[in-house]
């Protein structure tokens, strides 16, 4: 894997070459918190961003996406779907592993068409953190480095100097979209190397997983019937947050929707989340996870067990987002995980 030092005064040409055929999307701040947002020159970049509110599937599995248009007088459909270039810029490690999930998840079996398109037509750069949020815990759930997944992957090894790792063929033609830049030397990479190992320090101190992360499927193998699944889930609101903010939950509804004199429609799908009441509903009324623990303990079954299960690693990063948007103050994979683990160990 190649390495080159990029400086910041050389990023604005850079863009402005990128544009040219993508769009490109930064960290940006809004208010106090931070999305990734399309980017313009006036823009100011946040490369100490601490946490993205918006979880980077939203740009290749969108919260509403409309699949067809169909006429109910001549039974015909045409399909919708569009795609365009893009640039996703200053993703830490762990929202690229969450990706690296979907990828896996969405071509399992049947190939999600639509999903595969745009990430084929999406650019990954990644950015090594330079904060941490108070609710992040990725340094102890494996999500604190990427191999694979990114084109290029940015680390600030000074105020105005990045090391830049090229992740692909087409990373490297984007880097050098104005010309070469120069190649890393050995001790330019000695402090990238040492500025990814502050930033997982950090984080372990932190906040941090009692035990290995590969003993959380036991560990909720022997909690299926844990007083904390009941207790917790009293203050559920059911409102999906922790679903909706979360960058590997993948659940989605198909719906239809007709104009008002029933002549033309569309077929649509949209984000669903296994909190919400109406999730497991079937027809006849029948719900097979009616009650809020039931809801409570499937979250993190799904996270823990189910699809270590599948793909061999857990189905949290550890970013820290749901424990933010839950108003009830429930939503923390890293409290439940330690306190089952616990309660085991009390029992022995």
């Amino acid at each position: 894997m190649s390495n080159y030092i990029v400086y910041l005064e050389q990023l604005e040409g850079l863009f402005a070459g990128w544009q040219e055929k993508y769009k490109l999307f930064v960290p940006q701040e809004k208010e106090g918190f931070y999305f990734l947002e399309e980017y313009s020159p006036e823009a100011e970049i946040s490369f100490d961003y601490d946490l993205l509110y918006n979880p980077p599937k939203s740009f290749i599995f969108p919260p509403r996406e409309d699949l067809i248009e169909f006429d109910l007088k001549t039974y015909k459909s045409k399909p919708l779907f569009t795609v365009s270039p893009q640039i996703l810029f200053g993703l830490h490690p762990y929202d690229i592993k969450a990706l690296n999930q979907l990828d896996q998840v969405m071509d399992m079996g049947s190939v999600d068409v639509n999903y595969r398109q745009r990430r084929d037509n999406t650019i990954i750069m990644g950015l090594t953190p330079l904060r941490v949020c108070p609710e992040a815990f990725w340094g102890s759930v494996n999500a604190f480095n990427v191999d694979f997944g990114f084109d290029l992957f940015w680390t600030k090894i000074g105020p105005a100097t990045f090391l830049v790792e090229v992740g692909s063929k087409k990373g490297e033609e984007l880097l050098f979209v104005n010309g070469r830049v120069d190649k890393a030397t050995s001790a330019e990479r000695e402090v990238a190397r040492r500025k990814k190992q502050e930033i997982v320090s950090l984080v372990q101190k932190q906040n941090r997983l009692k035990y290995s992360w590969e003993e959380v499927p036991r560990v909720l193998e022997k909690s299926f019937d844990s007083f904390l699944w009941a207790e917790k889930s009293r203050k559920c609101l059911a409102c999906g947050s922790c679903n909706l903010i979360c960058p590997t939950c993948y659940c989605f509804d198909i719906l239809d929707e007709v104009d008002d004199k029933l002549n033309k429609g569309k077929r649509y799908r949209t984000w669903d989340g296994c909190m919400l009441e109406s999730f497991a509903k079937i027809a006849g009324g029948h719900n097979f996870r009616g009650r809020a623990a039931e809801r409570y303990r499937h979250r993190y079954f799904r996270k823990g067990k189910y699809i270590y299960d599948m793909l061999g690693e857990l189905g949290c990063v550890g970013c820290g987002r749901c424990v933010r948007v839950c108003t009830a103050r429930i939503a923390n994979p890293l409290e439940v995980f330690n306190v089952l683990w616990e309660a085991l160990s009390y029992e022995r």
